[in-house]
């Protein structure tokens, strides 16, 4: 069965490799492809992340250099990785041409963002809003880190964005996924990836199916900081069904990827 994990951090160099036990795992980059490989994975998509902090005098130069790193390794990779690639709401007009640049190259996915690391957290603030309408035009995905303070700002980004679609990061413990659940039937344009914490929880994954539909869940992992064997077995192991097992793990980033017949053989 093929395996799209929709969500890690692939990487060029130890700058920007940000497993959290680098003394003893930190394969280099050829050597990351074959551990993700060796566990099942068929594609990878995801934005590199630095270890080096953002700073406001950096300026978006400090992003567009992370996306240049992804196209890089798409390079690298070939049809194996889609590149996710940086925005930010203090840098609107260079965030929207970046957007252009992008869908100019064919590429979608805006992300993970992660604004705990990049100097700001309200995704329903009024450059982030902006950012999103051309995102909207441009038909991107967008995939976010869920801040658990921002409950009701993740929501009204999502309200006021029907035309964007949207994958939260990490399901969380049971409290933050039932919000996830909640806001998922609410919202038609809003996905959920496994990543990070959850998935973990036996049964969490079950009941989401029940919920809301299988339809709604994409496989992922957070590679490197998270074991990606831990949540491919978890999946196969989850006591739902085989149709289901195929959406969560690959047709459903097919669907929203758009991926055409010739580049799903690819995948495999």
């Amino acid at each position: 069965m093929k395996i799209i994990d929709f969500h890690l951090h692939p990487y060029l160099t130890e700058e920007e490799f940000i497993g959290k036990f680098p003394e003893s795992f930190s394969p280099a980059p050829t050597q990351a492809g074959e551990d993700l490989r060796g566990c099942g994975i068929s594609h990878i998509c995801g934005s590199v992340i630095a270890r080096t902090p953002y700073a406001p005098e950096k300026g978006f130069a400090y992003f567009r250099e992370l996306n240049r790193k992804a196209l890089e390794l798409k390079e690298r990779f070939g049809t194996w990785y889609t590149p996710g690639f940086h925005v930010h709401p203090d840098y609107v007009e260079e965030s929207c041409r970046e957007m252009e640049f992008m869908q100019e190259k064919g590429f979608r996915l805006i992300g993970e963002l992660v604004p705990y690391m990049h100097g700001w957290k309200d995704y329903s603030c009024d450059g982030f809003s902006e950012i999103l309408k051309t995102a909207g035009k441009y038909h991107m995905i967008v995939s976010y880190h869920t801040v658990l303070g921002e409950q009701e700002e993740m929501e009204k980004m999502v309200a006021a964005h029907p035309e964007v679609i949207f994958v939260a990061a990490h399901p969380g413990e049971r409290q933050y996924y039932e919000k996830h659940l909640e806001r998922m039937a609410k919202y038609e344009n809003l996905y959920l990836d496994l990543s990070g914490t959850g998935l973990f929880r036996y049964g969490m994954l079950a009941y989401g199916a029940k919920k809301v539909g299988a339809e709604r869940f994409l496989f992922g992992t957070d590679y490197p900081i998270c074991n990606p064997r831990m949540y491919v077995q978890a999946v196969m192991h989850e006591p739902i069904s085989e149709e289901e097992r195929e959406l969560i793990f690959y047709k459903n980033a097919e669907r929203l990827l758009g991926c055409s017949d010739e580049e799903n053989e690819k995948f495999r």
